[in-house]
This record gives C-alpha cells, structure tokens and sequence, in this order.
C-alpha cells in the first residue's frame, strides 16, 4: 500500500518533533505516560516571546481537566504552557497538562481543519439516485454558508414530510448517569456539571438539539459510554453516578497498606496531576500495590506494583474464588476474613438467613459461591481455569481481603466495559463488602475511580449554570448505542425507554426507518460499536450531514459538512472533571478561524429557515450564557459553606455586555482568575473536608440507607434480575455469576484452527493510551510521532506464529479487519493482544482494511444484560500480513480535502 498524506504545515513539525522528546520509553510507544513532574515542567529558559497569555484548558475527555495557556500575538497561538500560578506540592499541586493537552495548538491549525462548508461533489439534493454508495470516496466542493444551511434546511424537510420526524437521527447520544439520565437536550435546564464531564463538544450539540427538538423532535441514542456496568450498580446498592462516592479522601487513601488494582491505569487514562498528587504519595507512605491486568502497565511499574496476569473480561470469576476463599476459610476467632457485622446489618442476600422476603433461600450469595446445591464450587481451581492466574495466587488474594487488613480494593471503568459487565459490578462489590472495607479509615472498595482520579468527597466548588432551557423532543424513539448501526439496519429495535434506571420501560419491539443522520457532536462512526455496520448506514440513507471541527471519520462519509468552533474559539467557560477542589477558567482564546461557526449560531439559522423564530429558541448570545454560568460558579470556604468564587467590577462584567451589573461577594477578582486560569482549593488533612465513602451509612444503615430496593448492599439483588428481564435486552442473574460472553475467552479458543501455525486466536481488548482521549488527538502529528499505536502481543505468542517487532499484522474477526504494525513484549498476558483505544478508522476501500487502528471495526453490535457496552473483549484472529508493509501513522496524516473551487 502506498504511502498517503504526507504533506503537513512547517510549523507544525517542530512542535512535533519538541513534543516526542518527551516522556519515557515504553515498548513501541516513542514515550509513555510518566507523572514525572521535572520531564513535564516548563524550561526555565523558554524564549520570551511576545503577545498576550490567554487562559485555554485542555477540553479533551480523558479523565482529568488541566490548565493550559496560550500565548497569542496578532490573533494567532504562538506558543502553550501550563499551570505555573504557584509552587507545586502533592498537598496543592500545580493542574499541570500532558503532552496530548499540549498538542492543542496543532489541533486549533491541524492540516485536518475544516475551513468551509463543502457539499460531495456528485450529491444532489431531492432524494432521487443519491448515491450513497460514493460516500467516503466522493470529491468536494466548496460552498457558502447561505448555501449550505438552505440544502440542510430543504433536505431535512423533505425528509420530514416523507418519513415524519421519527426518520431524522440526530447524533449527541444520551449518557447513563447512575439512576440520573441526561436529558438536558429533551427538556429542562441543564445541569452544569455535564459542562465539566464532557466539555465543550457535548455542550455544543446539547445547544445545537433544541432546533430539531423544536422543529418536531427526532430519533437519538443511548449509551453507558465510558461507565459501563457501573451506570446500574446503585441497584446493587452500591455507589452512584460519580466515582467521589466511591472514594475515601485523598488523604486517607495514604492508610491504605495493600491496594488491589483491577484494570487500573491511571497514569494513562488521567495523566500528570492526579497520579503526581494522589497516587505516588499513598506509594510513598508503604502502600503495596498489586495490580490485576491483562498487561504491565507503566502505572503498575511507577507504583512498584506486582503484577497477576489475567485474561479480559474474566475478572467475575477471580472475585467469585477470593469470595469462596473468604468463605471456606473464615474463623470468627482463629482466623477472622469476614465481616460479620457488616453482614448481619448492612447487606442482603448473604446466605439463607439474610435473603429477600419471598425469594427461595437456597438461592443466596454462600451458597451459590459454594456449590451447594448447583454441585459447582466457584474455587480458585475453577477459577484459574478461566482467569489463567495460578490457584495459590488466587488464594493469596482471598486472605489478603481479610477484615484485618487496611485494604483498598479497586478497579477502574474499564472491567466494567463487558459484555455482561453487570454482574463484574456485583462480583466487585460482594468480594468487598464481605471484608468490611468501606466506612472506615484505610478500607475502601472503589469502583470507577477514573472518576473520582483516586481523590473522593465532596465537591468543594459548584460549577455554575448557563441557565438554557431545553424544548421537549416531539419523538420519544432512542436506540441502544451497541446496537443501533445494526438496528438501522434491520428497520427494527428494542425501544426500553432512555435507559436510564428509573426511566426503564417495559422493552418492546418498533420498526425504525432512519432516513436523516444528522451528526452534529462526536465522531459516531470512530467512537460507537460496530464501524463496518456503520458504513452501510451512512450510504444506505437518504442524507447525511456532520458538523466537525476537523475532517474526522463521520465527516468522510457525509453529503454536507458544516464546520464548527473549537472550544478556545468560543466564549469564556468554566470547567471542572474529576477532582472536586479544583476548576479553570476557558477564555475565548482567539477569534473563529476560517468560516466556522458555533452550534448556536448553526441551529439559530436553520430554525429561521424552518419557518421558526430562530431569535426566540436562541435568545442569550454567547457572551450572556457565559456570564451565567462563570457569575454563579461557588467555592467552599469552610465545610458547607460555600461562596460565589468570582467578584466583578463593572468593568469586567461590560465584558460580558452586562454593564454597571458589578458583583463585589466573590473569594477572587475575575481579573485574578482569568491571569491564573485555574483555581485551586487548597488541601491539607486537618481542614475538614475529609471523606469516608458509606461511613454514614455504616454506622447507621436504617437511617442513611443505600438506593437499593432493601437500602444495603445487595448480595441477592431481584431489582436487577426484574429489571433485565422486564427490559428484555439480556438476562442479569440476581447474584454474581460467571457468564461466558461474546468475544470472551471461550469464543477466542473456538476460533483457533487447529494445524494452521500461521494464525492463533485472541481476546482483543482496548485500553486507553496517551496519543489520544478518545477520537480527539490522533489526527496530530505531534502526538503520533510521540506514540505509535500498535497491536501489543505476547513474545511466546508472537513466535508461534512467526511474527517480529515492526510486523505488519492483520487482525480480524467477523466485524471487520485491519492492519497494524506488532510490539512484540513480555508485558501483556498470554493469548491476549492490546490495541490502544483512539485510532482513526482510515478505510482502504480497494482492500477493505483499516488502516487507522479504530478498535471499533473489530467490537460487535451486541447488547447484553442492560444495554452496557461491551468493548473490552472480543475475539480475533491475528496472522502476520503478507501484502506490502503499512506505513508508519505519522506517514498516513489525516488532511481535509483540497476543493476543486476552494
């Protein structure tokens, strides 16, 4: 295959090549993800430069939020830097960015940029002969923006008018918030907090989807996204939405004295500040960490961690055998592992002395853990067979969950981001619970701590409201993420509600008949299941139009291309994630580049065109909306209280149009904030803001109980079992169980071909990895020549079938192929292969192989217990590629296209 795409800006490359510089070497990545704080610090002899710094952000979602700075001379960055507003402290650290947030100027001028509306070249509005089949391989023209909004306006309704408005599917994707869901684009007032979670490109559709809510309504989705299972495990009794629940304080977290990692890897899914402030001072302070993982990762070698080998998506079992262990081994006296306190008060379903009114006793969590009546003890033998972790670790591991000791079990987002993801959830919280570590100092069981970054408690700041009203959606139609290519497909789905918990209905069974694919946030063909079906759709329908910053995948495979703002293009906003004491300020850093405009501004026209009062959906400008949200930001200033964060003289609020509305109450002037860009509350262990996750309810559980149906915690759960089975979108059994999954263990050994030693058979799992935060950042070429992305495969695995380092291998399953370049090494686990989560799709349509590393080409359209999505597991054949070499990714630069009439 030829080499594509080389051209690139010139200045573009000497931030590239400043950026690989940096960082440790690991395997085939150029660099890793180290929090080291020197290798990530400004140079105190950085050029002096002028102009004038600029607060930025970076806005990706990867897990954490960081300051940046723009320097910006003639309305052009020149240059970045980060947090430098005070000495840097674990205790007060600096919000210091990593290289990806430092790639955010190649983003803002990537040769990728959208400049122009652009139509295809051989599209035609009506309907008639569309072609849909030239999508992604089409041309493109160059057209005005009155142009672009009439085809838009006009296509739309006609469509409309032909299929109704159930036939329109407008991509912003609601996401499971707990037993919250996030309906801020089907009605009421937003909830500022979503401003954090997802930044600026989930706030630009959520405004963009009042203009097709208030033209009629349209058809969207929902996903568990980046929970998984644990957007269900409140039923279980079990945390909530957010991971600061979870979590013990910070400062607590350093009595820990073993900590057991499950899929844990924070130095990568949240880089630099949270690992530098949280995680290395509980090493410091004698913690032993033990971290369960298909691969050594370079958080496990940074923490000094031992590392237990396990295949993907097989952790129920291990947790089920550290739970029989506890069991079998237990001596209230001689050798106390259980709780019994805890389960005498506080749970339910433990064993036939504890189980829900009305359930048949024999069914409880001892004695299914036992065998008792189903003859099939879950042991550390039966479970080694599955897991492939050695019994006599198993049993280690079971006697370390002991009540006696200080332990923190934990694991991340990712366990639970199965097929049948559910019950892992369960399994989690049962091995932890039945130990009693939680509600106590140095015990935890924590789940999704990407969320709380290893930090939890209150938020000691309140991130404001813009105050936008939302209409109601006119259509109530939405399609499960896993599923719902395929389910355009086949005309038909399962409708359960909105998905979340509350908002479950009973399932039933519509016809679909998508016609409209109005994509206006994210990049849906990268980032949901099942991309090879995803093409089909995208040229099985009438009309396709994305709104993109950049030339992305979804754009590829459009008729009309809308380009939006960045998020440093747009007015001031306040912005929050995971840590709760700290929040940054997002100044407009420059003016609009080229033509693109805002969602606000796109949906304003639009409505105007739809014979709707486009002023009357869109009253607030931008700079109003701002001033709402930044003006109503609040900061504790001790323990429950809490005060306005900014003061305003007059003339910073005209800045804001808002002029002679002065506000003097604030803790600091917005002056001070946006000089700094971030404020940070600071900590030490004596100022009372100190967390205990379920200490309340621990001590007393009748008066602070769970959100389970029972208010404990569930060893027996038949609000889980009721609710699968009245949804009808898989089985949950009321107790944790181990349940073969699609694209699990068993399914890879199946696969294999007996005699063939040319080819083996995989689990494929996807971890996070540095050179991008989901589909953001693998277009840049900084961050491709610091990271390549390739298929990390065991050394004993990678010779039995001949494969070298540098290999160019083919991957494939029944979902889809690709082609990716081998690291060959002893750090992942047998029969399992690594394919870092981020890559583009990067269709070569002559071979029909993906040239990017888009894991989702090989995830298949399956929905299993609730609806979780299922991307960490699937099965895959890997055999080495006998065609021409691919080329490196930095040789494969994504460009937008070069218009004929440009």
């Amino acid at each position: 295959m030829e080499k594509r795409n080389l051209s690139r800006k010139t200045f573009l490359k000497g931030s590239g090549a400043a950026l690989a510089t940096l960082g440790l070497t690991s395997c085939a990545a150029r660099t890793s993800g180290s929090a080291n704080k020197e290798e990530l610090a400004d140079t105190s002899d950085a050029p002096k430069e002028e102009g004038e710094w600029k607060a930025a952000t970076c806005w990706s979602h990867c897990g954490g939020r960081c300051s940046l700075k723009a320097l910006v001379k003639d309305g052009v960055i020149t240059r970045l830097k980060t947090d430098d507003t005070h000495e840097d402290s674990p205790d007060w650290p600096q919000r210091r960015a990593c290289l990806r947030g430092r790639s955010r100027r190649d983003d803002i001028y990537s040769p990728d940029r959208l400049k122009y509306p652009m139509k295809r070249k051989n599209w035609q509005p009506g309907g008639e002969g569309f072609n849909g089949e030239l999508r992604g391989k089409d041309e493109w023209e160059r057209i005005s923006w009155d142009e672009a909004l009439d085809l838009v306006a006009s296509e739309v309704s006609r469509i409309r008018e032909k299929y109704g408005n159930r036939s329109i599917y407008g991509h912003r994707s609601i996401v499971i918030q707990g037993s919250d869901i996030n309906d801020m684009s089907l009605a009421g007032t937003e909830a500022a907090w979503h401003l954090d979670e997802f930044g600026s490109m989930f706030m630009r559709g959520m405004d963009f989807g009042i203009a097709l809510s208030a033209s009629g309504g349209f058809t969207t989705s929902w996903t568990t996204a980046s929970q998984g299972a644990f957007a269900f495990c409140h039923l279980y009794g079990y945390g909530s939405s957010s991971g600061q629940d979870f979590m013990n304080d910070r400062f607590d977290c350093r009595n820990v004295e073993t900590a057991i990692l499950i899929g844990v890897n924070p130095a990568y899914s949240a880089d630099s500040t949270s690992f530098w402030s949280n995680w290395l001072p509980v090493r410091d302070a004698g913690c032993r960490f033990i971290t369960i993982d298909p691969m050594y990762t370079d958080s496990a070698a940074i923490l000094g961690a031992e590392w237990v080998p396990i295949r993907p998506n097989t952790d129920v079992a291990l947790l089920m055998a550290m739970c029989y262990v506890m069991i079998s081994e237990d001596d209230p006296e001689a050798n106390p592992l259980i709780d019994w306190d805890v389960i005498e008060r506080c749970t339910i379903g433990f064993d036939e002395n504890h189980m829900p009114e009305g359930e048949d006793a024999r069914d409880n969590f001892r004695d299914h853990i036992l065998g008792t009546y189903d003859n099939q003890p879950k042991d550390p033998k039966w479970a080694s067979d599955i897991t492939g972790i050695p019994e006599d670790k198993i049993v280690e591991l079971g006697r370390l969950m002991g009540k006696q000791n200080k332990v923190a079990l934990l694991t991340g987002w990712g366990p639970a981001r199965n097929h049948n993801g559910e019950t892992f959830t369960q399994a989690f919280m049962c091995a932890g619970i039945l130990g009693g570590h939680f509600g106590q100092s140095g015990h935890m069981t924590a789940g999704a701590i990407e969320d709380a970054g290893f930090n939890g408690g209150d938020f000691l700041i309140t991130p404001g409201d813009r105050g936008v009203q939302y209409p109601a959606n006119g259509v109530d139609d939405i399609l499960c993420g896993p599923t719902m290519w395929r389910d355009m497909l086949r005309g038909r789905y399962r409708y359960v509600g909105d998905g979340g918990s509350v908002n479950f209905v009973p399932g039933e069974e519509r016809d679909i008949d998508i016609e409209c694919l109005y994509l206006y946030a994210s990049d849906p063909l990268h980032s949901y299941e099942d991309a090879s079906s995803a093409i089909e759709v995208l040229r099985k329908v009438e009309f396709v139009v994305s709104h993109a910053t950049c030339f992305n995948d979804t754009a590829r495979y459009s008729d009309i291309v809308l380009p939006v703002v960045t998020a440093w293009e747009k007015s001031p906003e306040f912005l929050m994630f995971t840590n709760p004491n700290a929040g940054y300020l997002k100044d407009q850093v420059i003016e609009p580049c080229y033509e693109a405009k805002s969602e606000r501004w796109i949906g304003r026209e639009l409505c105007n065109r739809w014979g709707l009062d486009g002023d009357a959906l869109f009253p607030e400008d931008d700079l109003t909306l701002s001033w709402n949200q930044i003006s109503s930001v609040n900061i504790a200033t001790a323990p429950g209280e809490y005060t306005p964060l900014c003061s305003f003289t007059e003339e910073e609020a005209a800045e804001f149009g808002n002029a002679g509305q002065a506000r003097t109450e604030g803790l600091i002037s917005y002056s001070e904030f946006k000089e700094k860009g971030v404020y940070c509350v600071p900590r030490n262990p004596e100022d009372g803001y100190g967390h205990i996750a379920y200490e309340e309810f621990r001590a007393n559980p009748e008066d602070n109980p769970m959100r389970s149906e029972s208010g404990k915690f569930e060893f027996y759960c038949r609000g889980i079992r009721d609710l699968s089975a009245q949804v009808g979108l898989g089985e949950v059994p009321p107790v944790p169980t181990y349940i073969p999954s699609p694209g699990g263990y068993e399914e890879a050994r199946l696969l294999t071909r007996e005699g063939d030693n040319s080819t083996m058979a995989f689990q494929v799992y996807n971890p996070h990895y540095l050179r991008s935060s989901h589909y953001y950042f693998d277009n840049l070429e900084s961050t491709r020549e610091a990271f390549s992305r390739p298929l990390y495969i065991n050394s004993v695995d990678a010779n039995a079938i001949g494969i070298s380092e540098g290999d160019t291998v083919c991957v494939s399953n029944d979902n889809g192929t690709m082609l990716r370049h081998a690291c060959v090494t002893g750090r992942i686990a047998q029969g399992v292969v690594a394919l870092p989560h981020g890559g583009s799709f990067d269709f070569d349509e002559s071979d029909q192989l993906s040239l990017g590393g888009c894991d989702n080409v090989l995830t298949s359209p399956t929905s299993c217990g609730l609806g979780t999505s299922g991307y960490n597991s699937q099965a895959c054949r890997v055999e080495k590629y006998t065609g021409n070499p691919i080329p490196a990714d930095t040789e494969m630069m994504p460009e937008a296209p070069q218009c004929q009439n440009d």
